[in-house]
């Protein structure tokens, strides 16, 4: 796995961790606690059910690399890269 990859999801995770803090965390526990947000830039896209619909939609819209999901009510631990077989 290359170094940038790395870097770049690493960089990503805390842009999103950050902006989920401090942006969007109060309405979205107030409103939608143990649901799962998809995110993209900062920005809520849509809040799911499970983090799984989430994820799902997030590699549809958007392809694998470019959102985040976070759960709601859930703290962030770290990251995950997940590259394609082949």
């Amino acid at each position: 796995m290359a170094s940038d990859t790395q870097a770049g999801a690493a960089s990503s995770v805390q842009l999103h961790t950050r902006t989920y803090a401090s942006e969007h965390r109060e309405a979205l526990e107030r409103d939608h606690w143990g649901r799962s947000a998809l995110m993209r830039d900062g920005e809520v896209i849509e809040i799911f059910d499970a983090g799984i619909d989430a994820y799902d939609a997030g590699i549809e819209r958007f392809g694998q690399g470019n959102f985040a999901t976070q759960g709601i009510g859930a703290v962030s631990v770290g990251y995950r890269v997940v590259r394609p077989i082949g």
